[in-house]
């Protein structure tokens, strides 16, 4: 399922704009079918910025209820989801680009790791796609076909910035001298921690195993989505000041 649904619409998607740009060249390919895949999933990331704002906005709301209720879990529980519904929010938004892109990114592997760039694989093409594009793998001499640790470095960068960027607007837990951290907020700590250092760690690292061109994908995409966040952060300023 994962082969039709994914694998053949991006490598048929990358072979198409490769036949149709002049240089043939797979990074400007790859750069283009991200921006594609972000402009699709646009809807999705401003659903997902404004259920960030708001799921701010309930912080004191949501404290107050974990503070009354610390003792009975389920409780806890139904009072935290009633909130939610009440401001018509999934606690799991936030998450849920993030996992989108995944199989999306599984796709751009397989393409290169199978062998479907630079020699095209007419097997697996629609009858609409030409089968004999020009195809150049070389940009700035870099070999997007091959690993390449500056461009994983660069993957690992834009998705910290990327990250750090989008927590600016959300309420991180802060160490207070002589006061100790709830559960609760240990684990947001915790949890932040992760998302500040360990996806990027973990984007640069796996970066040195794949072609440079899914690290590509994964620079162009942070990089959309850093002026997709600077973009609705100026557009809805009145609800992140509320």
């Amino acid at each position: 399922m994962f082969h039709f649904l994914f694998y053949i619409p991006m490598y048929n998607a990358l072979v198409y704009i490769l036949s149709v740009i002049p240089s043939g060249n797979i990074a400007v390919a790859v750069i283009i079918l991200t921006v594609i895949v972000k402009i699709i999933l646009l809807p999705l990331s401003k659903k997902m910025f404004l259920s960030q704002v708001a799921q701010k906005r309930i912080q004191p709301q949501l404290r107050k209820i974990q503070e009354e209720y610390k003792d009975n879990k389920q409780v806890l529980g139904l009072k935290m989801m009633e909130l939610y519904k009440q401001n018509n929010l999934n606690p799991f938004s936030s998450i849920l680009l993030l996992f989108i892109q995944i199989p999306i990114v599984f796709a751009l592997y397989f393409v290169f790791s199978r062998g479907g760039l630079p020699v095209i694989n007419g097997a697996d093409l629609y009858g609409f796609v030409s089968h004999t594009p020009i195809v150049n793998q070389y940009l700035f001499g870099v070999d997007f076909i091959k690993a390449s640790v500056v461009i994983g470095f660069f993957a690992g960068l834009f998705q910290y910035i990327q990250i750090r960027l989008s927590l600016l607007h959300m309420n991180e837990v802060k160490n207070v001298p002589g006061q100790s951290l709830k559960p609760e907020e240990m684990i947001q700590k915790q949890m932040s921690f992760m998302m500040k250092w360990f996806i990027p760690v973990l984007i640069f690292i796996a970066s040195l195993q794949v072609a440079a061109s899914v690290a590509l994908y994964w620079i162009v995409s942070s990089l959309f989505m850093i002026s997709q966040e600077l973009y609705f952060r100026r557009k809805y300023k009145a609800e992140l000041l509320k």
